[in-house]
């Protein structure tokens, strides 16, 4: 079917509303009651799946407009953990992230105690799936992801020895919330999974510049480049093993600094074990300088996957013109059916709540995307 080549889609995040980060911080301060700044909440979603639906985007998220940030909200949705700010956290902790040239989102889950399960994100895909007839997505931060991000030598410990037992329980509630979510009519869960993308900047006894940060922020260990390989793969098929009825997909960051030893090298350099990770679609981003061939990866793949390519950039004010976005498409379609590729933008527009970003320009973004899905339909199409 026509529709079903070159869907377009959205990594997860939108530009906040300058009202809505007001209003949060209001709240927070405890100068907002939760009622009014639920409204507020509420009414970002409306504005961001109604400008979404307007881009052209056919399989759309709220925005992640109700989290502080992709990966903090669990620390506020999850008993067992805790939201910290990085300074809080290690009172050098900026600095630290300005040595390694490594930017994380400044507010950050925390395993403070044991996690149990409950539904984190059922009640924010519930609300998005009452306002729109499109097919809607929603993104969990993967246990690998989780694992790197909260364990803490300090704080998690009494409860969770090694930070893969931390891992190994988490997987099990995102397995069930997948399960929910399905239930309810959800399309496509996204695992998102930075922390594995971001190995291709690493080497098998030196860990790329996101886990030197965090090794000095959590005084977690670097387990050398194939075992964390491996436990990233691991970790991800045992929380969807056997689950059907719902698209499962999985996001790799990459974001290469212009100096780094791997600038121009892809995914690929993550093969064997990340083609054996039975997900879906993989979301990936090839749209930032020095990010590889996506042709390279996707040859790799078996003839079910699919690759969500990411075809505009998250930095950066310019708006690429459709005929751009068709050009960057055009790289895989020589080793990859229309059918199995989607479009999307290459991460979230605003991963933290604090990001400042355009909405204008995210917008014009997205509906550069949706007119190139247009051309390539055209074209490819018979």
């Amino acid at each position: 079917m026509v529709e079903e080549a070159f869907v377009t889609s959205v990594v997860g995040s939108f530009p906040r509303p300058k009202w809505l980060i007001e209003a949060f911080e209001l709240f927070n301060k405890g100068k907002m009651d939760k009622d009014e700044y639920e409204e507020y909440v509420n009414d970002a979603v409306k504005l961001t799946v109604k400008e979404e639906e307007l881009a052209g985007v056919e399989v759309l998220t709220d925005g992640e407009q109700r989290r502080t940030s992709f990966v903090a909200f669990v620390g506020q949705k999850i008993p067992g953990f805790k939201v910290m700010h990085i300074s809080e956290i290690n009172p050098q902790g900026i600095e630290i992230m300005k040595r390694y040239k490594a930017q994380l989102t400044y507010y950050r889950p925390v395993a403070v105690g044991p996690i149990e399960d409950k539904p984190f994100t059922v009640d924010e895909a519930s609300f998005t799936l009452s306002i729109t007839n499109r097919r809607v997505k929603v993104t969990i931060p993967s246990p690998y992801l989780i694992m790197w991000e909260a364990w803490h030598v300090k704080y998690s410990k009494d409860h969770y020895k090694e930070p893969e037992e931390l891992a190994e329980q988490y997987s099990k509630l995102v397995r069930n919330e997948i399960i929910r979510l399905r239930d309810i009519g959800v399309h496509f869960v996204q695992l998102d999974e930075p922390m594995l993308g971001d190995l291709v900047e690493a080497s098998e006894n030196e860990p790329d510049r996101y886990r030197k940060v965090l090794q000095e922020l959590n005084g977690q260990k670097y387990r050398g480049f194939k075992n964390e390989l491996s436990l990233a793969r691991d970790l991800v098929n045992e929380t969807i093993k056997g689950i059907d009825g719902v698209r499962i997909g999985m996001h790799m960051d990459r974001w290469p600094n212009p100096d780094s030893p791997y600038y121009g090298v892809g995914y690929e350099k993550l093969a064997p074990e990340v083609v054996d990770i039975k997900v879906k679609q993989y979301v990936l981003e090839y749209a930032s300088p020095g990010s590889g061939d996506p042709a390279k990866f996707a040859q790799l793949l078996p003839q079910e996957k699919e690759i969500g390519l990411g075809v505009v950039e998250v930095r950066g004010n310019r708006i690429e013109e459709p005929s751009e976005i068709v050009n960057r498409a055009e790289r895989v379609l020589k080793v990859l059916d229309p059918t199995r590729v989607w479009l999307n933008p290459d991460c979230g527009f605003g991963v933290g709540m604090f990001r400042k970003y355009s909405r204008r320009i995210a917008f014009m973004k997205l509906h550069s995307m949706a007119e190139a899905a247009k051309i390539l339909r055209s074209r490819y199409l018979k």
